[in-house]
């Protein structure tokens, strides 16, 4: 019996994606390699040492607070090991460490945060959250803390909560203004629902906050459905779930669309009944904000399905899809121009031709790399960046949708439609000198 072998053979794009992926890994194999490191890591240590020294453990808890704002950090982490504990920032979405403590100054400074957000003093073995807020140069900084019992003691995760940072004018979102003119009309309009996708930490809360907070006026009314309420917005009436008592997102939901609102911000569809909700408000005259959890804009059409939405009702109800990562931005204090290797310009030369850009010259493009100062930490970034996707659903994709076509079908509409994909948004924003190839190769 004579066996036949079956080959495959590789087409044009596979080459292409083989080479870049090879290119990809050269380029940051010969990445720079520096910590973050400055002189306010040990300001920063000394004054909460001095503070646990003298019993204030307060101050302690106050002055790491002011010492992770100053230096833009999101979270602040205690994390206990074998022989002592550290605290670490995320500074620019990067763990840092900042100093450690003793297990006894450890247990002190631990009293008083539990203290401070309501938790129980005595309970040392069971995962527990809540929250508090600290009030500093006038600014209301609400605090997430979140408890976890471990090995050696209890770990603490406490999320900064600063609206000043983290609610930004809408031109700061780093739009193109292809995308900007496709989201401005869709948040004119009375109904429809605007998705924004992609995972965690990718700063889908400060697009949609943003999103409200260009849309609040006085002759809309604008409920929102959080878990939990993480920015407190003026003229918003802000709701709270609370599974504790049975009351689910869908449920919750339920209830505010009996209020009578004009735009409704759904935190997140966790399931289908919750789905259902939202997507029935949209077709009756309300306009909905959400987030979901997606690989990509396009397929977030077949998420959506894989919940147990009818195509046909998606097709009525969904206006625009928003998939969105952050990337660090370049210190503007300290970069300086650099000689581009021949692995860079091949592969943004790939890139280009890949998106259909093969007639823009890369000759005159310029790369940046850095010099060390201590107003980015010695760590050559300076907060953040978007790079975006955005799909306009056209009556073409509409038809497209409620015949449940392949999400390649749908993509290939959209850039009949001023799509601009994520590959095409940070190679736009890296030769802009936003933010660095080797940056945004490690998100994508």
């Amino acid at each position: 019996m004579q066996t036949q072998v079956k080959t495959t053979k590789k087409t044009k794009v596979d080459v292409v994606a083989s080479k870049n992926e090879d290119l990809k890994k050269w380029i940051l194999a010969l990445e720079k390699k520096h910590t973050y490191s400055s002189d306010k890591f040990i300001k920063i240590a000394d004054k909460v040492k001095e503070s646990i020294q003298r019993q204030e453990t307060n101050d302690a808890l106050s002055n790491l607070t002011i010492g992770a704002l100053i230096l833009w950090a999101s979270d602040i982490h205690y994390e206990c090991y074998e022989s002592n504990m550290f605290i670490r920032f995320r500074i620019d979405w990067v763990l840092v460490d900042i100093f450690s403590l003793s297990y006894k100054e450890y247990k002190l400074l631990l009293e008083r945060l539990k203290y401070s957000a309501n938790l129980k003093l005595n309970i040392t073995n069971v995962p527990q959250d809540w929250k508090y807020n600290v009030v500093i140069e006038n600014r209301k900084i609400d605090i997430r803390v979140s408890i976890l019992p471990t090995k050696y003691w209890e770990n603490v995760v406490c999320r900064l909560l600063d609206s000043k940072k983290s609610i930004v004018n809408f031109d700061e979102l780093w739009f193109f203004w292809t995308a900007k003119r496709i989201i401005e009309k869709s948040l004119d309009k009375k109904n429809w629902m605007v998705l924004v996708t992609w995972p965690t930490w990718s700063g889908k809360t400060t697009t949609l906050y943003t999103m409200l907070s260009k849309l609040n006026s006085r002759d809309k009314k604008i409920i929102t459905l959080e878990d939990p309420i993480e920015y407190e917005m003026p003229w918003i009436i802000q709701t709270e779930v609370d599974e504790r008592v049975w009351f689910t997102f869908e449920s919750w939901l339920r209830a505010i669309l009996r209020q009578d609102p004009d735009i409704v911000m759904v935190w997140e569809i966790r399931d289908s009944d919750t789905l259902t909700t939202a997507v029935n408000a949209a077709l009756t005259w309300h306009l909905v904000l959400s987030t979901l959890h997606t690989k990509s804009a396009a397929e977030t059409i077949d998420r959506l399905i894989s919940m147990w939405l009818k195509s046909f009702i998606m097709a009525s109800a969904l206006d625009v899809i928003i998939a969105q990562r952050l990337v660090r931005r370049i210190c503007p204090f300290c970069k300086v121009e650099k000689e581009r290797t021949p692995q860079e310009i091949s592969l943004i030369k790939n890139m280009m031709d890949e998106i259909d850009m093969k007639n823009i010259s890369t000759d005159s493009m310029k790369l940046y790399e850095w010099k060390w100062c201590d107003k980015c930490n010695n760590s050559w970034f300076k907060w953040r960046v978007w790079i975006y996707e955005i799909i306009h659903i056209t009556e073409n994709i509409r038809d497209l949708i409620r015949w449940m076509q392949k999400s390649e079908d749908i993509m290939r509409l959209a850039k009949e439609a001023w799509f601009i994909s994520m590959k095409e948004d940070w190679i736009l924003k890296a030769l802009k000198w936003y933010t660095t190839i080797e940056e945004v190769l490690r998100v994508i």
